[in-house]
């Protein structure tokens, strides 16, 4: 129990420090602004055809667009890209602590840090369609219309050619799985940062999560089906995965992330006892 506390104890520590970081700030902005830019083109297209929306369904959409999801990772990677968060207090700290305590404390914060970074940007898309939505768990009128190659508004650039997936979930279901799929890959890329950082440097941690990011998406939007499928990315985006040919469920995503999860932190716990804190010191106060 003591060791339980000792974890939420500096995993709440570490939000005091970063809550003030203008790099997590920007990182937040940048998944707003992602998110808000997808969403005002549906709501602009339902406008355009007089039709009102779900309150869940801008999300839904971004969520399942392989641009905006590129795009939203990249402001999580920048919320987190300082891990494993070493400064001349939490080095301190650390002298006070075993080093698998600290380990897991901050493995907790990136998880949870994660969840507030997609929640936020998720109730971001529904503030701004409550002016022209409602909330049930129904398909709108509009996205009905915009599946079935409804959108005669090519400017605004919004698609979303999915009736197979909408017909297999409801709003609520599609909801929660975008958002769930979403949240997973940002744990896991964020987990492959931080243990790269914690044997190299923050440089080489955010080169290699990038580029582990950008061969997945260059999979998911450039590979045949049969080779999408080993693309994370893809695996995080449900369209892909629920109505389509793609050769991968989704109960089999859920075991993939959570597997790699664990690896990731049974990885990290290993590395952990032999890092040289010091040297990867950011040296803040």
């Amino acid at each position: 129990m003591s060791k339980l506390k000792s974890i939420i104890k500096l995993c709440l520590y570490e939000f005091k420090i970063e809550i003030h970081s203008k790099r997590v700030l920007l990182g937040y902005l940048v998944g707003i602004v992602m998110i808000l830019k997808q969403s005002a083109g549906y709501l602009l297209y339902s406008n355009e055809i007089g039709l009102s929306v779900n309150v869940l369904e801008p999300f839904i959409i971004a969520g399942n667009n392989y641009n905006t999801v590129m795009f939203l990772v990249l402001g999580w990677l920048l919320v987190i890209s300082e891990a494993p968060f070493v400064n001349s207090n939490s080095t301190f700290l650390m002298y006070r602590t075993q080093r698998t305590t600290w380990n897991y404390a901050m493995i907790l914060y990136i998880m949870v840090q994660g969840i507030f970074y997609y929640a936020i940007t998720a109730v971001s898309s529904i503030v701004i369609s409550v002016f022209n939505g409602y909330f049930a768990n129904i398909w709108s009128p509009a996205i009905i219309k915009l599946s079935s190659g409804g959108n005669k508004v090519n400017a605004l650039e919004v698609y979303f050619p999915y009736p197979q997936f909408m017909r297999q979930e409801s709003v609520f279901s599609a909801f929660i799985i975008t958002w769930s799929l979403c949240l997973l890959y940002g744990i896991v890329l964020a987990l492959v940062l931080y243990v790269f950082n914690l044997f190299t440097n923050q440089i080489v941690g955010a080169v290699a999560a990038f580029l582990f990011h950008f061969l997945g998406y260059e999979l998911m939007k450039e590979g045949y089906m049969v080779i999408i499928k080993y693309s994370l990315l893809a695996r995080s985006v449900p369209v892909l995965l629920i109505g389509s040919e793609l050769d991968a469920t989704l109960p089999q995503s859920y075991v993939l992330f959570a597997l790699l999860i664990v690896i990731l932190i049974f990885i990290s716990g290993r590395i952990v006892k032999y890092v040289d804190f010091k040297e990867i010191s950011r040296g803040e106060e």
